[in-house]
């Protein structure tokens, strides 16, 4: 296991974590072979594909042309959103990877 690869790793369990604390059911896919690293499903009935990009200095790059369009694609065929979510030294950030605007995890209660 490369030092890349587990670092990436420990930031996906890190936005698994946050999701988690707001009531979703978190899938981690394994070896990120998958389009999205991480299944959500909120107690709302939402589902948010999480690709997660990281980065150990300032902001993670987004990703590249090929993997935001599988995401996009698995997270249709779901029903889901697809979400980017960018891990820096700050915080995590959630963004739509169809429309870029920034998103919020939804609230852990149902309405």
């Amino acid at each position: 296991m490369t030092k890349q690869y587990k670092y990436g790793s420990k930031k996906e369990d890190k936005v698994a974590q946050a999701l988690r604390s707001r009531g979703a059911k978190v899938k981690k896919s394994p070896g990120s072979k998958g389009a999205a690293d991480l299944k959500a499903t909120f107690p709302t009935g939402t589902k948010w594909y999480v690709q997660v990009k990281s980065s150990r200095k300032d902001t993670p790059k987004s990703p590249s042309k090929k993997d935001l369009s599988r995401l996009k694609q698995s997270s249709k065929k779901s029903r889901a959103t697809g979400v980017v979510a960018k891990v820096s030294p700050k915080g995590i950030e959630y963004s739509s990877a169809r429309t870029s605007r920034k998103l919020k995890p939804p609230s852990r209660r149902k309405k």
